[in-house]
């Protein structure tokens, strides 16, 4: 039941694009997932959450030895601040 009302809704939405000029590149385009990545997130039926592979690159970032290269890692670091609370007070006086 739900996989036809997946499709339902698919093939009404993809009817209204092309109504309007509008076309969808498929080789971009996820159907009938439990999990999508969004724009750098992992979105599912419990929220949203950060992209592991984006967790991995800060993760294997150098030690910062320098001003300059603690900035680049805290501008790095800054896409996880929506999930953590204390984010800002945590690097607010490491930036300058």
């Amino acid at each position: 039941m739900v996989v036809e009302v997946h499709r339902s809704h698919v093939r009404k939405v993809l009817t209204l694009m092309r109504e309007h000029k509008l076309f969808a590149n498929f080789k971009k385009c996820i159907f009938a997932a439990n999990e999508l990545p969004l724009l750098g997130c992992i979105v599912d039926k419990n929220g949203v959450r950060p992209d592991l592979e984006k967790i991995k690159a800060i993760s294997d970032w150098p030690v910062p030895v320098d001003v300059k290269g603690l900035q680049k890692f805290l501008g790095l670091a800054a896409y996880l601040h929506k999930y953590s609370r204390y984010f800002v007070e945590m690097t607010v006086h490491r930036s300058r």
